[in-house]
């Protein structure tokens, strides 16, 4: 084995700031869209640095033009999807009716890694050990716990629950079914060499802004929000990417990715700290078993391959 070269160490490194950007994504994204509008807010965020992602991957080669001439089932199988899921993630965090509910969502929406290598045996025909159902009990369970973890729903009141409730938690589960087929279905139609997710991001903005606006929504500007909405835009939408991608093709992945799957835990401490939340015990519970479920559907694999999380 070849030791680490200079270049690889930087792209790992890079490959964790990646992951500690994407952490603090649902504790600012629930501040931005309280100010800007749920869609308006996160279509702003996703326009922004879409452009900014865009004219990055521009200067180093990659115009608008090469990405339209990828495999068209990519761009519009897997574009579809990433848009979806974009606007689920957003909604979900958005329409919560409080910052307790958006904690919940946030972990719903975790439980998308677990899925992923679930679904990767029908997608990619991967085989896998008989672990592989028990660890995504594992990562269904916790996402039950957060939602019992709201203090709103208990078990007798889960399907009388009110749609102000249910509807960001449903969202939020779509959300990661969704990224799940898509993280899979990158790999089967996607370039190994190059994406498209700029154009995909700009595409996601444009609809959530149109949503947005269709749905009246109002906006209230302050310093505060214009410094959070830049933060999602540069660092979140734009930085994150770029870093997390030069990392898997660079970097140790298999490093990012064991790493990468304690995610929820780390964005609940952040979110926790940010909206000034204090998570009941059933979050946190919730939050260890979609972490432990994951490993396990990971480790379940019985073929080497690289089914990392592609985002928060």
């Amino acid at each position: 084995m070849q030791p680490p070269t200079s270049t690889s160490r930087s792209a790992t490194a890079g490959g964790f700031i990646g992951l500690a950007i994407w952490s603090s994504t649902i504790a600012v994204a629930r501040v931005v869209t309280e100010s800007l509008g749920p869609l308006t807010g996160a279509g702003l965020a996703m326009l922004s640095g879409g452009l900014l992602l865009m004219g990055f991957v521009w200067t180093r080669g990659f115009s608008p033009a090469d990405m339209l001439k990828l495999p068209r089932k990519y761009l519009f199988v897997c574009g579809g999807l990433f848009v979806a899921y974009e606007l689920c993630v957003f909604a979900a965090i958005g329409l919560s009716p409080n910052r307790s509910v958006t904690l919940a969502a946030g972990l719903v929406n975790y439980a998308w890694p677990a899925l992923t290598v679930a679904l990767s045996v029908p997608i990619l025909h991967r085989r896998a050990r008989w672990t592989l159902g028990p660890g995504l009990v594992l990562a269904l369970t916790g996402v039950v716990a957060a939602i019992m973890g709201t203090g709103q729903i208990k078990w007798d009141q889960l399907l009388q629950a009110g749609p102000a409730i249910t509807v960001p938690l449903a969202l939020a589960g779509a959300g990661a079914l969704i990224w799940a087929v898509y993280s899979n279905l990158v790999k089967s139609l996607g370039d190994p060499r190059a994406g498209a997710v700029p154009l995909f991001l700009i595409v996601a903005g444009i609809l959530a802004l149109l949503i947005g606006q269709a749905r009246g929504e109002q906006q209230v500007w302050t310093a505060r929000s214009v410094g959070e909405l830049a933060f999602l835009a540069v660092f979140q939408s734009a930085a994150a990417y770029s870093l997390w991608e030069r990392g898997m093709r660079r970097g140790n992945h298999l490093l990012l990715s064991l790493v990468s799957y304690f995610l929820p835990i780390a964005s609940m401490a952040v979110a926790a700290i940010y909206l000034q939340v204090l998570p009941g015990l059933w979050l946190w519970v919730g939050c260890a078993l979609v972490t432990v479920g994951a490993f396990v559907c990971r480790w379940s694999l019985s073929e080497k391959t690289d089914l990392a999380p592609k985002r928060s």
